[in-house]
């Protein structure tokens, strides 16, 4: 049985029919319209106008648009952006306004604060709804918005190292709460910039590093493999630290002193995270073990040289396992990304604002 057309409202006629073309089908419709009498015309006409005048009364009625409620994932954004603009606003504040720092902690301060504003910018900014502001003072912040503390004026060394830490432990903790593993990454390069910049600016003013920012230390490496990681992730990060192990016993080798110390403790630490991990994978010893017996050490690289290479190279790989695994299963890859970051900071790379991030590698500008 087949419906017969709706019929459409047109200005043509009293019943708004639309004539879409000559057919017996589109006649009866019509003839269907036109059949009511005159009261019921005036009837549908009169209801018409009536709408018609109300409209803006109707539309004035409607509620204004409302800031919309945050997702879990956005709550985790602006949470790291609210940590990393208080970091950049405290770092400015104790460099303007802290006595008897020299250039090395007035630097460190600065580049804090620069830092700072590249994290903010990476993670979108501070959230603009483009809604219009609320006529009358209030004291409550739209829905769905978080209340901006006031800038402040004056700072201490010890409360950036604060913020740092705060802001740190946060965003380690949205690392493995976020289902978006770029975010993750993300997160995990700032944590380690972060931390690199606490240990500089304690270091060069004399302030206690917070507990909270104690050195990852030990193995770090999990006894069972961190969900979402494939056979080749786990491949790949074994013959990395396999290969890092053996490039650090050739150099500690060939050195004396505290390079051959350094470069022999780094041997040994990644050597045996190796084998955690091929233990972990259920590779060690078998055929799919990709550990070989030697590997290709260049002999043109200066040894501190070799060793930043290294330990920024194991950074990034570690950060990106931290986009591939599941959620529940990143921490130990994040403090993995963050130890080689560090290590290479202590072997003479530079502060970055992404360590782990190639993609971000180039230099900021000097601040100030």
């Amino acid at each position: 049985m087949t419906a017969e057309p709706t019929p459409r409202l047109h200005p043509s006629s009293p019943s708004g029919d639309a004539p879409p073309s000559a057919s017996p089908g589109y006649s009866r419709v019509r003839a269907r319209w036109r059949r009511p009498a005159g009261r019921a015309v005036v009837s549908i006409v009169t209801s018409l106008t009536l709408l018609t005048v109300a409209g803006c009364g109707l539309r004035l009625e409607t509620p204004p648009p409302t800031e919309p409620v945050p997702d879990a994932q956005e709550t985790l954004r602006r949470d790291a952006v609210d940590g990393a603009l208080l970091v950049g606003e405290l770092a400015v504040a104790a460099g303007a306004t802290s006595s008897g720092l020299d250039a090395t902690s007035l630097a460190t301060l600065a580049e804090a604060g620069t830092f700072a504003d590249l994290h903010v910018t990476q993670l979108g900014g501070v959230y603009d709804s483009g809604l219009p502001e609320p006529d009358g003072d209030t004291d409550e912040p739209p829905s769905g918005a978080t209340e901006q503390p006031t800038t402040p004026t004056t700072a201490t060394p010890a409360e950036v190292l604060d913020a740092l830490a705060a802001s740190s432990a946060s965003m380690r903790e949205g690392i493995d709460q976020t289902d978006d593993g770029p975010f993750a990454r993300l997160l995990t390069s700032i944590v380690s910039s972060q931390d690199a910049s606490a240990r500089q600016l304690a270091a060069s003013t004399g302030t206690p590093l917070p507990e909270s920012l104690a050195l990852p230390t030990g193995l770090l490496v999990p006894e069972t493999t961190p969900s979402g990681l494939t056979a080749t992730d786990l491949s790949t990060i074994i013959e990395a630290e396999d290969a890092a192990g053996y490039a650090f016993e050739v150099r500690a080798a060939l050195a004396d002193g505290d390079v051959r110390a350094a470069a022999l403790d780094r041997a040994v630490l990644h050597r045996a995270r190796a084998e955690a991990w091929a233990q972990a994978a259920g590779t060690a010893g078998g055929a799919q073990d990709p550990r070989r017996v030697a590997y290709s050490v260049p002999a043109d690289v200066p040894t501190a040289e070799l060793a930043v290479q290294l330990e920024s190279s194991l950074a990034e790989s570690y950060a990106a396992l931290t986009a591939e695994a599941g959620t529940g299963t990143r921490p130990p890859l994040a403090d993995l990304s963050t130890e080689a970051s560090l290590a290479a900071v202590a072997w003479g790379a530079p502060l970055a604002a992404f360590p782990g991030l190639p993609e971000q590698s180039t230099t900021p500008p000097a601040a100030g």
